[in-house]
């Protein structure tokens, strides 16, 4: 498992830090948090009728893992016991990589401030809670994102047409359609969409409350 590095000599920015429901963390260290996050990641699975749309971390970390701009990450409730597999798997609701690469020469004006937001989804028994769209808000993805590069200014994604629920999540928060498209080969045609990327104060993005 490589410890990928983020771009050098640019401002220090501020450690990530926990926004109330959840929080992202990088799967590129080495903690024993990580490892146990590392073995749920491969074995949860998205639901049916969004697997024509979504590569699961069974194949993508790998990818991830042999490509210094990858970035994989893990979305996890906060409060949750990490100490052992059965609380890892409680706790980890989703998945998700910052490609510092990926298609941005194809699709964006200013590849250098951007990064792609790639293979995210959240595991099947976690969805219906507004967890995708406040681990795709500002502040909690852009505090990771700032970490990873620093010089970013744009957060870009490539969606399918028919993927109606990944829509529905990502325009909840924020990201809106460029006119642009990217062919992703069998996958098809996948519209861009983009957000700023903003650090600064905002609203909390926070879990419904349990009925």
């Amino acid at each position: 498992m490589p410890s990928n590095t983020p771009e050098q000599a640019q401002p220090p920015v501020p450690e990530h830090r926990d926004v109330p429901g959840l929080r992202l963390v990088r799967l590129d260290r080495r903690t024993p948090e990580v490892g146990l996050l590392r073995e749920v990641v491969v074995r949860q699975r998205v639901a049916p009728g969004q697997r024509r749309f979504i590569d699961e971390a069974v194949h993508t970390l790998p990818r991830a893992d042999d490509d210094p701009e990858r970035f994989p990450y893990a979305v996890v409730l906060t409060g949750g016991d990490l100490s052992d597999r059965s609380g890892a798997r409680d706790s980890c609701a989703g998945f998700g990589i910052i490609d510092r690469r990926g298609v941005l020469r194809e699709v964006v004006d200013a590849p250098e401030r951007a990064v792609q937001v790639r293979a995210f989804y959240v595991a099947s028994e976690h969805q219906g809670r507004g967890i995708g769209r406040a681990a795709c808000s500002a502040p909690l993805l852009d505090l990771l994102v700032a970490q990873i590069a620093p010089r970013t200014e744009q957060l870009v994604l490539c969606l399918n047409d028919g993927n109606d629920a990944g829509e529905r999540t990502y325009r909840a928060a924020g990201f809106t359609p460029t006119g642009r498209h990217h062919d992703a080969g069998e996958r098809g045609l996948q519209r861009v969409f983009t957000r700023p990327l903003t650090t600064g104060s905002h609203p909390v993005p926070r879990l419904p409350e349990p009925r």
